[in-house]
């Protein structure tokens, strides 16, 4: 095996190893999507209707998908900021795991010819 692949290799596995310290500083996760709305009342008499820095809200409102179908939930304000940090961490998280997925791929043939005997 070449210099210049034992080199990759090592890269390879650096870089895995900072991915793996990242899995380990996840924090919790989520799922779903947090979504922050602002309403018409419908009221005619309502400012809301006229000018768009009066509408009511922010809103906080949880969708996930539960068995093909969406599944929606007004939370509180507190609730809303703690599901978005925690669906971020999770996308993270999925980010990460791609990440790793695609080094392994790397990875593996370097790794399998450096392992095969002529």
């Amino acid at each position: 095996m070449s210099r210049a692949n034992d080199e990759r290799i090592r890269r390879y596995e650096e870089a895995y190893a900072e991915l793996r310290r990242e899995l380990g500083a996840a924090g919790f996760l989520w799922v779903g999507t947090v979504l922050h709305q602002v309403q018409v009342c419908g009221k005619p008499s309502c400012g809301c209707l006229k000018d768009p820095r009066r509408r009511h809200g922010p809103y906080y409102v949880w969708t996930r998908k539960v068995h093909g179908k969406t599944v929606t939930r007004m939370l509180t304000e507190p609730e809303g900021r703690l599901y978005t940090a925690w669906i971020r961490n999770r996308r993270r998280l999925d980010r990460t795991i791609k990440k790793m997925m695609s080094l392994s791929q790397r990875l593996a043939p370097l790794l399998l010819h450096r392992n095969v005997t002529p």
